[in-house]
């Protein structure tokens, strides 16, 4: 009986097979014929979101030319943060709704589950064809983010921050009206804050400064806990190659009670250890009645707002970024940024035909249309004098344009990021390589599974934080952090431990694979 089911399948199948290429043929013809027009539906959620927009009908034009046949662009707009991601879930659910390229982000169990239902195509040999911009644009590290020994690549980042964004900013005008030095050591720069919070640095004669400000994250605190070699965000490896939770070290207690002892003499702004709007922060800083933030690298672009607004409440007020301060073991560095990105792109099962989506994606990431859909054209939307970028119309006219709409369809931070002078290039540049020593010490987790850490990390967190700013307040003593430290086992801390031990073995052991990989995989094709 088996035997007879087998030959009536094999004598079936290739007549159904024939039917079908032969109801098809003119379709498939159609669908691949280069004069042909090509649709292709993308998921935005970036920029002003403008329908019908100059900047939509530029984009078609230049994909026309580039692949020399009809490009139609439909752009889907996700709703707010807020609903976006129940957007994204039912579009991926709905074939009807689902877009050929889909926008994502801290999404791993809906990504994981795309995968298994096979509704996202692997990018590789998409890639390897049609997308040489993009695998040249984006490092080697990064990709290992995005690939999977199993599945291959799903997705590609979005959006990628520079290696180093961050910098220690301090006032060049308040250290030359006070003849100050510009600090080097964690010791010296205290003291310049000392100086900013008492000594009447602005010359009003009031005592309306605080030496430091900034956000209500321990970031805000980067020159004073990495000087001491830690990252209370981060798990970090130490000397004999095992991974701690960086709250969990010494150095941290050090450095809190650092931080009380600069709290209680007023050198650090009050309204740090609040929760507090990054839209504040940013007047904080534009107000200059701050000595030091650690804040943006982009600040320093003249057309930046909060530089603007800064400089016409200061007129003579002038930043400056410094090199990381070293503490008292000598060590120094910024704070790095992760390499993996934090919002994605993924092409659908709707796509039908996949390798031209991914020449539009690879497009879009070319210098030349990305600054088209960005910035708009030279000498019409902006111009470029002297390596200064300069928008010829208003942030108005910009969203009405739809300039920003294909924000984070592969977002450029290189040059082609006219935005940013040559100088803050090379400032960016600067942090990537002084954020180094710090990128050796931390870990940057690659797995989307992480069960021990999701189930106790929260609990942690929480009493950490109830900790941390409850010392720096002075709310509690310092040996608050002994309690934590003790009671972090009880917390799960034994089990998020061993986890990510686990993960940063078999994450070295992976990369050693994927090396070999990408070498075969990517490496010729760019």
């Amino acid at each position: 009986m088996k035997r007879l089911i087998v030959f009536l399948l094999l004598v079936i199948i290739p007549l159904v097979a024939c039917s079908e290429d032969s109801a098809t043929e003119s379709d498939q013809d159609e669908t691949n014929d280069s004069s042909s027009t090509l649709k292709v539906s993308l998921a935005l959620m970036g920029g002003p979101k403008t329908p019908d927009s100059w900047v939509e009908d530029a984009l078609e034009e230049d994909l026309s030319s580039y692949l020399n046949r009809p490009v139609e662009v439909e752009n889907v707009y996700l709703p707010g943060w807020e609903d976006a991601k129940t957007k994204i879930n039912l579009m991926m659910s709905d074939p009807s709704e689902m877009t050929d390229v889909i926008w994502h982000w801290d999404m791993n169990r809906e990504f994981n589950s795309w995968i298994d239902a096979d509704i996202v195509h692997d990018l590789t040999p998409l890639l390897q064809e049609h997308g040489q911009e993009i695998i040249n644009y984006y490092s080697k590290d990064t990709f290992f983010f995005h690939w999977d020994p199993d599945s291959g690549i799903r997705r590609i980042p979005a959006d990628v921050s520079e290696p180093g964004t961050m910098t220690t900013i301090i006032r060049k005008d308040w250290l030359e009206n006070l003849q100050l030095d510009v600090p080097t050591t964690l010791d010296e720069y205290i003291d310049v804050l000392r100086a900013f919070t008492f000594d009447d640095p602005n010359g009003t004669g009031q005592n309306d400064t605080y030496g430091l400000s900034g956000e209500n994250l321990y970031r805000a605190f980067a020159p004073f806990f990495l000087s001491h070699g830690v990252d209370p965000d981060s798990f970090m490896v130490m000397d004999d190659g095992t991974v701690k939770y960086g709250s969990t070290l010494p150095e941290v207690r050090d450095v809190l009670e650092i931080l009380q002892g600069l709290y209680k003499e007023g050198v650090i702004d009050p309204r740090m250890l609040s929760p507090i709007e990054q839209a504040q922060v940013d007047e904080i800083m534009a107000n200059g009645n701050v000595g030091s933030i650690y804040r943006w690298v982009a600040f320093f672009n003249p057309d930046f707002n909060h530089h603007v607004s800064f400089k016409a409440l200061n007129p003579e007020g002038e930043y400056m970024p410094i090199d990381p301060v070293s503490g008292p073991d000598g060590f120094a560095s910024d704070l790095p940024a992760d390499v993996f990105g934090w919002s994605y792109l993924s092409i659908t099962d709707a796509a039908e035909d996949p390798e031209a989506v991914m020449q539009v994606l690879d497009r879009m990431a070319q210098p030349e249309t990305f600054q088209l859909i960005t910035f708009g054209i030279e000498g019409e939307h902006y111009e470029v004098a002297d390596g200064q970028y300069e928008s010829l119309i208003t942030p108005d006219e910009m969203n009405n344009l739809g300039l920003g709409n294909y924000n984070w369809y592969v977002q450029r931070k290189d040059e082609a990021n006219i935005q940013n002078t040559p100088e803050v290039i090379d400032l960016f540049n600067q942090r990537d390589q002084t954020s180094m020593p710090m990128r050796e010490r931390i870990v940057f987790f690659k797995s989307l599974s992480r069960p021990a850490w999701n189930e106790y990390g929260a609990d942690i967190n929480t009493l950490r934080d109830e900790t941390f700013w409850g010392i720096i307040s002075g709310n509690l003593p310092i040996t608050a952090f002994d309690d934590f430290i003790a009671q972090y086992p009880a917390l799960g801390g034994e089990e998020v431990d061993r986890e990510a031990n686990e993960l940063y073995k078999a994450q070295e052991e992976e990369y050693a694979i994927f090396e070999e990989w990408y070498n075969e995989n990517i490496e010729p094709y760019k």
